[in-house]
């Protein structure tokens, strides 16, 4: 193997881990559904939660029928300040993620995703208190059911925010790079 060979798959190798990209993983998961929940032309849709990773990266909510536009806005209280929001179209049932740059939150602390959009958009519950770390909030003034949650994921970054540490197989790559390189080395300048 050239040097010119080796060089290129050494840099190619540590090019692929020194990127770490971070990927979002499911953290907090209430996917029970036994009923249509609510329609997005009521107000004051929310379901609160407890994430266990110090991040969030983005939130998800099943809907079983219903075309348009959605946003989801974390927020730290129900009237508080409004952390973060992303904005996505509905084309069809099922679950419609929406995804934001990963931010910084304290475990196991009560937020809030606050569901907006098209109203004919109908997002599925369950009334059987099937996620025991939240609840939903609806109707005018964020009415409180205690025993109803939406079908709902959260996402974490599992790299972590702000954390440039790669992953282990990122590691192992780089690693197995380096060796291959230092092999391919030494059999050139055994010959």
């Amino acid at each position: 193997m050239s040097k010119t060979l080796i060089s290129i798959f050494l840099a190619l190798t540590l090019g692929a881990s020194g990127a770490s990209q971070a990927a979002p993983v499911i953290d907090q998961n209430a996917p029970t559904d036994n009923a249509g929940m609510a329609f997005l032309s009521q107000t004051d849709i929310a379901q609160s939660f407890k994430q266990s990773a110090s991040n969030i990266a983005g939130a998800g909510f099943y809907i079983s029928q219903g075309r348009g536009e959605v946003t989801y806005s974390l927020f730290d209280n129900l009237n508080g300040n409004l952390l973060t929001s992303a904005t996505g179209t509905v084309s069809s049932a099922g679950w419609f993620d929406l995804f934001w740059a990963p931010l910084s939150i304290v475990a196991d602390q009560t937020y809030y995703l606050v569901v907006t959009g098209a109203g004919n958009i109908l997002l599925e519950g369950d009334v059987l208190n099937g996620y025991s770390r939240g609840q939903v909030y609806a109707n005018s003034g964020f009415g409180s059911f205690p025993t109803y949650d939406y079908t709902f994921r959260t996402y974490a970054d599992d790299v972590g925010v702000g954390n440039g540490v790669p992953e282990p197989a990122s590691i192992a790559l780089a690693l197995g790079g380096l060796c291959a390189a230092g092999a391919a080395r030494r059999r050139a300048a055994a010959r």
